[in-house]
């Protein structure tokens, strides 16, 4: 096998089985706002950043985090990286198609999601999801603030060209009620 089973089961899996359930039972409770293109997109270029800071920041000479139990990775990992963690820029680029906040509104909301994405990491270290060697929460939450900003601006380019529906009925609706 690729990536082998935890060598022990313990509470870093079962934090990542239940806040993977978690998020993926609000994932379908929670009106959907984006086209099937956006979130793939947003899914994938999501999973691509986990990776990638993983690739470079976990190894040799910076060494700055490793997550799970050990240096390597596992099956956990891979949940990790493409079932549980894009889950949480979905939400904030889901949320932000509902409201659409401009100018400061926009920045407190960048920061709302950056604070609570700081919580739910600030909770993973708890349960040693990840282990610091040399990184920063406060890194954490630039990373954040920065990741979402590209979220939304690439949801907002996506959406341009393939409007979820719900996008569409609020488009048409502002079209419909402004000629009138």
């Amino acid at each position: 096998m690729i990536f082998p089973l935890p060598r022990e089961f313990d509470e870093n899996e079962l934090f990542i089985i239940i806040s993977t359930i978690i998020t993926w039972a609000l994932l379908f409770m929670l009106p959907k706002r984006l086209s099937a293109v956006t979130v793939t997109i947003i899914w994938t270029f999501n999973v691509f950043l986990a990776l990638l800071a993983d690739i470079t920041l976990t190894v040799k000479p910076y060494e700055l985090y490793f997550t799970i139990d050990h240096k390597t990775h596992e099956l956990f990992d891979v949940v990790l990286h493409f079932i549980t963690y894009p889950t949480l820029p979905y939400f904030v680029v889901n949320s932000y198609q509902h409201y659409k906040p401009e100018g400061l509104k926009r920045i407190f909301f960048l920061l709302f999601w950056g604070v609570a994405a700081i919580a739910l990491e600030w909770t993973s270290v708890q349960f040693h999801v990840f282990t610091y060697t040399g990184w920063k929460l406060s890194i954490s939450f630039l990373v954040y603030l920065i990741v979402f900003a590209a979220a939304i601006w690439l949801s907002d380019f996506v959406e341009k060209k393939y409007p979820s529906k719900w996008n569409s009925k609020a488009l048409n609706i502002k079209k419909g009620s402004a000629s009138q």
